[in-house]
């Protein structure tokens, strides 16, 4: 299996890359980004940052680098790309991301990914009594069982 994660260049995205164990990585960011290549994911280019063709962009990259799951991080990235999903769908794509996103400015400590409600990875060990409607990258408390979806800002 083949994954890309936007936000290549932030910490988020390479900590996310531990969720994915022997899958292979992409690391995509906008404009330039490291021409290194590491056993556990390659960076690539997803060229010049333009919040009009985000979905369309993201798209045709997915489908130039063979990638069968996108993991969108950026905040435009995730509101364009949830309006797209069937689009994706219909060339196979896979994309880690709730049916309604919402976005939240709220960060918690520990955090997990779920894909179609399954729970797929954790930092610490939860319970997590009903997963449905649950996609993608989330930090959460375990204490109070409160989820947020992951996001990045937009780069500048």
């Amino acid at each position: 299996m083949k994954i890309l994660i936007t936000g290549g260049k932030t910490a988020t995205s390479l900590k996310l890359t531990k969720a994915f164990g022997d899958a292979s990585i992409i690391l995509g960011d906008y404009g330039d980004v490291p021409s290194i290549k590491v056993n556990a994911y390659d960076f690539a280019s997803l060229g010049p940052w333009n919040v009009e063709v985000l979905a369309h962009n993201l798209l045709t990259k997915c489908l130039d680098y063979s990638v069968d799951v996108l993991l969108p991080l950026y905040e435009a990235e995730i509101s364009a790309v949830s309006k797209s999903i069937i689009l994706f769908e219909e060339f196979g794509l896979k994309v880690l991301l709730p049916e309604n996103p919402q976005l939240s400015s709220t960060k918690f400590k520990d955090w997990c990914v779920f894909a179609e409600g399954k729970l797929i990875y954790t930092s610490v060990a939860i319970q997590v009594e009903n997963g449905s409607g649950l996609n993608g990258a989330y930090s959460f408390d375990a204490e109070t069982g409160n989820f947020a979806l992951t996001s990045v800002a937009d780069p500048q």
